[in-house]
């Protein structure tokens, strides 16, 4: 049954025209201003909205362009008064897909939403992916990049998926386990997690008494991904000798548990994952030429969120549903200044740093709406376009805007070394990377020799 959203601020047209709807099969809901509406499209998804170009508080054309930043795909249909037609010609341009006078034709209005309805079905049938996805989004650049996702999911070629941190790379490969129809499990593993000793183990597993502390048997992750899709992140960081006995696995399609002479069938898909530049490895003899392409055959890039800003919005109203479900509150919108400087942000940590910002914006806002004040220090320049080098990555030091990117990065290793009396494990939990990760970077910046 067609949901509808009725918004006008008239109780007796709510009545009446929801009524006259009800009795024409529609499953209606009202609301009598635009913040109880967005209150009511936080618990319910619509398949067209009504709303009165003239609301107390925020007005329909406003309601419109928010609804539009968060919905593309939802019919919305104007109502305006005699003599409000270039309000109306301005609601089109800004995303209405029709407009109507009062007072209103019911007969000529129930056409309109069947005709609207029906346009919308042919273009889904025509143009949008055959399967659904939790992938929230608007860009042209993410539908094309879930066009690609279905015509290769259901081969068994293995894919490497490359991007920046945050960008979404495992949730990437798990709708493409999904909608594989592979009927093993989707397992994963970080080969940056894991010391180099411990990455074969993990992957092969092991017999009882195959070595040391060995006290039972234990399957490795290609055994456990059998039939299903083995999800091998930061693949770029495998050491030199397990991309070896990988490359084997890859070209035999078949391996053995550590201590044993058995052998085991690969019937794991493999998708692997890296936000290195694993080209530049491969000139670099850091990673296998070969091996490069075994895990190649499909290449998908997910771009960064700066290269997507029509994503943005989507997500942060998307972002604070979320938040609001896990805190009790009840935000229903982001101040002008807000979305402005969000939407000129250049986002290096990508769609995980936009969430950290959201969970703490409401966090610590007291009101429905977040503002200013309650975003992160760094977002708050007064030019409101933080640059890429003004941003910690894990949101926790104040930097002079002045400097580029590696100082940054170096003077936050440093703050947080200091922080946690340079234990690294502790300093790289807090960084959101692996120790080795931490390691290499205080080489790089020569830290090794400053305690």
């Amino acid at each position: 049954m067609t949901k509808i959203l009725l918004i006008d601020d008239e109780k007796n047209i709510l009545k009446a025209v929801g009524s006259n709807l009800e009795q024409n099969g529609f499953n209606v809901d009202t609301a009598i201003s635009a913040e109880i509406a967005f209150t009511k499209l936080d618990n319910k998804k619509y398949d067209v909205i009504l709303c009165d170009l003239i609301l107390t508080g925020m007005n329909g054309l406003d309601f419109l362009s928010r609804v539009r930043k968060i919905n593309k795909d939802v019919i919305f249909i104007m109502i305006t008064a005699n003599g409000f037609i270039d309000d109306a010609v301005k609601a089109m341009k800004i995303g209405a897909d029709d407009f109507i006078s009062k007072p209103i034709d019911m007969d000529g209005l129930i056409n309109n939403i069947n005709i609207l309805l029906s346009k919308k079905e042919n273009y889904n049938n025509e143009n949008k992916p055959k399967f659904q996805t939790n992938l929230i989004y608007k860009s042209k650049i993410i539908e094309d990049l879930i066009k690609e996702i279905g015509m290769i999911a259901k081969a068994s070629s293995n894919i490497l998926i490359t991007g920046e941190t945050g960008t979404g790379k495992e949730l990437i490969a798990r709708i493409i386990h999904e909608i594989s129809e592979r009927k093993g499990a989707f397992i994963g593993i970080n080969i940056n997690a894991y010391p180099d000793s411990l990455i074969e183990n993990e992957l092969f597993g092991h017999e009882k008494g195959s070595f040391t502390n060995a006290v039972s048997t234990q399957k490795g992750k290609f055994e456990l991904a059998s039939n299903g899709t083995l999800f091998l992140d930061e693949v770029g960081e495998m050491p030199i000798a397990v991309q070896s006995k990988l490359l084997r696995i890859l070209q035999e399609r078949e391996f053995s548990m550590i201590g044993s002479n058995s052998v085991i069938k690969l019937t794991a898909r493999i998708v692997s994952a890296t936000n290195i530049d694993i080209e530049n490895a491969v000139l670099q003899n850091k990673f296998r030429e070969d091996l490069f392409y075994r895990i190649n055959v499909f290449h998908i890039k997910v771009p960064p969120l700066r290269e997507r800003k029509d994503d943005i919005m989507p997500l942060v109203y998307y972002f604070i549903k979320k938040f609001n479900a896990e805190n009790k509150k009840n935000i229903v919108n982001i101040s002008k200044d807000v979305e402005e400087i969000l939407i000129n942000y250049n986002f290096p940590g990508n769609v995980r740093e936009l969430e950290n910002i959201i969970e703490r914006s409401v966090i610590v806002t007291p009101f429905d709406s977040i503002e200013v004040d309650n975003l992160p220090n760094y977002l708050k320049k007064t030019d409101k376009t933080p640059s890429i080098s003004s941003m910690p990555p894990n949101n926790l030091y104040d930097f002079d805007y002045d400097l580029n990117l590696d100082s940054v990065e170096k003077e936050l290793i440093i703050k947080a070394l200091e922080k946690y009396n340079y234990n690294q494990t502790k300093t790289a939990i807090s960084l959101g990377i692996s120790r080795k990760q931490l390691r290499t970077k205080m080489k790089k910046y020569g830290l090794f020799s400053e305690k």
